[in-house]
């Protein structure tokens, strides 16, 4: 099993990719620790605890830490996951609400990284993948705001690795395309009819068809796992070739 004796921190684990990681971590070995909101669709598993948790907020992040220390003593998988899609171009574009999707895309994993850095540093094979979005390669229109957070995640992303590297924790991201996830069927309402959604992201995916949650998961699975020893700073685009269209 790859993460026999491993223990991993997964934020936003209750739904779509997050959920779909915890459940290929669990499979091969892994004890997860699992920050979730609505306590909501939780997966009911031994080595499974759900922490219910604001990643925005840098004093929740303190009691996590803590809590972690406490318990566990050490941290070997970080997998920064949470994040919310909200579409606008400039002028429909609030501060606020510009505000509000690079904290909790962006500024979230900036504290999940530095207040878990400290269990990070205790396990002998640490590893960091956060989650991007094809729009950090790509950009995207009416997406200013999510565009703009996913991209400062790849640059974060190579920074933090080149940071880490003394510290032998490597730092790597994932860049998916459209996945068949809640973000997804917001999209679809957004354009007001499935068929013609369908239509336009079959033909933006060479591959012909929109992803599913476990493909991603996979990807993000072997990054953060032994496997995938030499990679630091990478982001992987997971998109059925959309970001070479």
């Amino acid at each position: 099993m790859r993460f026999k004796n491993k223990i991993a921190l997964v934020t936003g684990a209750e739904t779509g990719i997050g959920k779909n990681v915890v459940k290929t971590l669990l499979a091969d070995g892994c004890r997860v620790v699992g920050t979730n909101f609505t306590k909501s669709n939780l997966i009911k598993n031994k080595n499974l605890e759900y922490y219910k948790s604001d990643v925005t907020s840098e004093d929740e992040w303190k009691k996590l830490r803590n809590y972690l220390e406490s318990k566990y003593k050490k941290i070997d998988i970080l997998i920064n996951n949470a994040g919310i899609r909200v579409s606008g171009n400039l002028e429909k574009t609030s501060l606020d609400l510009w505000n509000h999707v690079l904290t909790t895309n962006t500024t979230s994993m900036f504290l999940g990284c530095k207040y878990i850095l400290r269990l990070l540093k205790k396990s002998k094979y640490a590893s960091i993948v956060n989650s991007a979005s094809i729009t950090s390669i790509r950009g995207a229109k009416n997406m200013l705001a999510y565009a703009t957070s996913k991209s400062a995640i790849v640059s974060f992303t190579s920074s933090l690795a080149l940071d880490l590297v003394k510290d032998k924790i490597r730092v790597n991201a994932v860049a998916p395309g459209a996945i068949d996830t809640q973000m997804v069927e917001t999209l679809k309402k957004e354009i007001n009819s499935i068929s013609k959604y369908n239509k336009r992201m079959s033909e933006a995916h060479p591959i012909g068809r929109i992803g599913y949650p476990q493909e991603v998961a996979n990807v993000i699975c072997f990054l953060a796992s032994e496997e995938a020893s030499f990679m630091t700073g990478s982001t992987i685009p997971v998109d059925g070739g959309r970001s070479i269209r």
